[in-house]
Order: structure tokens, then sequence, then C-alpha cells
């Protein structure tokens, strides 16, 4: 049985230590942490706009990549290359997610604050809204019960 593990351990070191991870060349147009971190913020925002609306997009005719492409004034290639080589630089990698994140939910914050104003105000426009329609009905009411009176 020792022996068994022995061998599994030695064939499983064996094959991981002898992975050749090839190392991504530095882009002709490296983005800077802050180009990428903007990069991924828009990456993500795109992302959650096709996932609610996806038609719109497409009638809009927004492609992710090129929009991104265009804004960053990047080709697409490069663009690419960008990515992969953040995400091999595990450090500046984990930085930027972290402030991506950070931006999202800050973004987040101001949407919920935004949402619970708006309710407020429609809440506050109905009970106006009803207010108005029992003032209406009241007046409806009394003016019918003079005309029974009269009659």
């Amino acid at each position: 049985m020792k022996g068994i593990n022995f061998i599994f351990l030695s064939v499983f070191l064996l094959i991981t230590s002898c992975q050749n991870i090839d190392k991504v060349e530095k882009p002709d147009r490296l983005l800077n942490k802050s180009e990428m971190i903007d990069l991924l913020y828009d990456m993500v925002l795109l992302d959650a706009a096709a996932s609610v609306n996806d038609k719109k997009l497409e009638d809009l005719d927004v492609e992710m990549l090129e929009f991104l492409s265009k804004k960053y004034n990047i080709d697409t290639t490069d663009l690419k290359q960008n990515i992969l080589y953040y995400n091999l630089e595990f450090d500046q990698n984990l930085e930027i997610y972290e402030k991506v994140k950070d931006s999202i939910e800050i973004l987040e914050k101001a949407y919920d604050s935004i949402s619970k104003v708006s309710d407020s105000l429609r809440r506050l426009e109905l009970k106006k809204q009803d207010s108005i329609n029992m003032s209406e009905t009241g007046s409806k009411k009394k003016k019918l019960k003079k005309i029974e009176l009269e009659n």
C-alpha cells in the first residue's frame, strides 16, 4: 500500500512539476493598470447589459470587443493579449480585479439609492392620486345625497 501511494505521489509530482507555462509577451500596446481597470469595468457592465437585454445591444449593433477596441484605441489582438498578460501577472491582476469589484459595488449602492428614491416618489404619487380620487368620490356622494334629499 505504501508503495502504491509513493508511486502515485511520484507520478503526480512529476506531472505537475513538468508543466510548461508559456510566458505571454508584453503586448505592443500595453495598457497600464488604470486603463486595465477601466477596461474590465466596462467589460463587466457590457456583459451585464447583454445578460439583461441582449436584443437591445444587437439593435444598437454593439459588439463587446469592437466597442472596447475603439474606446481604448487598441486592436482586438492587443486587447486579448493585455487580458492574457495581466492574467499571468497574479499580484497586479488581483489588485485590478479588487478595484473593479469595488467600483461595481459603488455603482450598485448608487443604483440601490436611486431605486429607493424612485420607489418612494412613486408611492407618494400613488397616495396623492388616491387622495384626489377619494375627495372626488366624496364630492360625488355628497351631490347624490343632496339630489336624493331634494327628490
